[in-house]
């Protein structure tokens, strides 16, 4: 591409992403100043369609830009935003109001990202196999199946569904906590995955009749941890984009049927965790055919200089990328700080008491889903 194609092709992404409308040479010469003639811009406009950059629709005598135009576009610009003092100050104003508790700080930021660029804004939350334990309460949910909470030292709170091979009280369920306690706080998971249960092997025997229950405990904590928690805030707004956008309701349907996995949209920013810049994936490039017409914009965060977690947005392509990279880019930055300062990275209270959990648990047997009440038993994470 020449330099003349470039300058070209980005001021026509610029005015494209604005007015949503087929950009003419005319336009382009004067909305950007551009020192050659409409007739010379309409030629290499003509070129750029050749090259897959550019869309001609109906018998529009304007262009559109295809992902692959805005994969370049964003590609080369990325750097050259810069954050306002005005959005630094919306940011650090936004994070001081937060609860301090991790959760709630994604949460917030997941908010934030999603006002900012009007769609969807997600942050994935620390991997529970990276994470040092602090606290492990069971709690008893119904018959045999408890639920697990585990509070590592970055505040993070993770929970897991454990069905027993029998049915234990609520006091027995301490002791297992207590043992756990005892026995793995202070341990990455992911470094009790490579050591093995071994070490635990001697004190087991502490437990007595409650030991095979402990173990299987352990063994479903340490080789099935909890999933990594997402947050996505904003989601109703992509998906009322997406139906706006796309004049084809079925690939409309496709794209939002897609874009509800958790777990699939887990998986893309568990990719880019490691990017020290704002990274992007654009239509295609994201999963073929399906997400044509979608960027996705992730950076990730730190942990005592360790990647931990990603942070972005999903939306059209048509997103006022001018104000979501800075944002996203200083975002990261700030998540980064605070989550270094572990001291106010705490629960509010040393205490959690079981009644404050709501539990959704579902019966394997009927397949149906039974909201629990919160139990009346209390007690705190040993």
């Amino acid at each position: 591409m020449t330099h003349r194609q470039g300058e070209i092709l980005r001021a026509l992404v610029k005015e494209y992403v604005t007015s949503g409308e087929p950009v003419s040479s005319q336009i382009l010469v004067e909305k950007f100043g551009m020192a050659f003639s409409p007739a010379t811009v309409r030629k290499e406009m003509s070129v750029l369609e050749q090259m897959g950059l550019l869309s001609s629709p109906h018998t529009s005598a304007g262009r559109i830009p295809t992902d692959r135009a805005f994969q370049l576009y964003l590609a080369d610009l990325v750097h050259l935003f810069e954050i306002t003092l005005n959005q630094k100050t919306e940011l650090e104003n936004l994070y001081r109001s937060a609860a301090l508790q991790l959760d709630q700080l994604l949460k917030t930021t997941a908010q934030m990202l999603s006002q900012t660029s009007n769609f969807a804004g997600i942050v994935l939350a620390p991997n529970s196999v990276v994470s040092t334990i602090k606290r492990i309460e069971l709690i008893s949910v119904m018959e045999s199946l408890v639920l697990m909470v585990m509070v590592s030292s970055s505040g993070a709170i993770y929970e897991k569904k454990i069905k027993l091979e029998r049915i234990i009280n609520q006091e027995d369920l301490y002791k297992i906590s207590r043992y756990l306690n005892q026995n793995l706080k202070g341990h990455d998971l992911g470094d009790v995955q490579e050591r093995g249960l071994e070490f635990l092997r001697a004190s087991i025997t502490e437990l007595g009749e409650l030991s095979d229950i402990g173990t299987q405990v352990t063994q479903a904590i340490v080789y099935n941890p909890p999933d990594q928690t997402i947050h996505i805030e904003g989601d109703a707004n992509l998906y009322r984009k997406i139906y706006e956008l796309t004049p084809d309701r079925h690939k409309a349907d496709r794209i939002i049927k897609q874009l509800e996995s958790k777990d699939y949209i887990a998986s893309i920013f568990e990719k880019m965790k490691n990017l020290p810049q704002v990274g992007s994936q654009v239509g295609i490039e994201i999963d073929g055919e399906t997400l044509s017409g979608i960027t996705i914009l992730g950076k990730g965060y730190t942990l005592s200089g360790k990647s931990v977690g990603a942070l972005g947005v999903i939306g059209a392509n048509r997103m006022p990328y001018e104000k979501i990279i800075p944002a996203l880019d200083y975002s990261s930055q700030i998540l980064s700080n605070v989550l270094g300062e572990k001291t106010n990275i705490e629960l509010a209270s040393e205490e959690l008491k079981v009644n404050e959990i709501e539990v959704t648990a579902r019966k394997e047997i009927t397949g149906k889903t039974v909201k629990t009440k919160p139990t009346s038993a209390r007690g705190k994470i040993h």
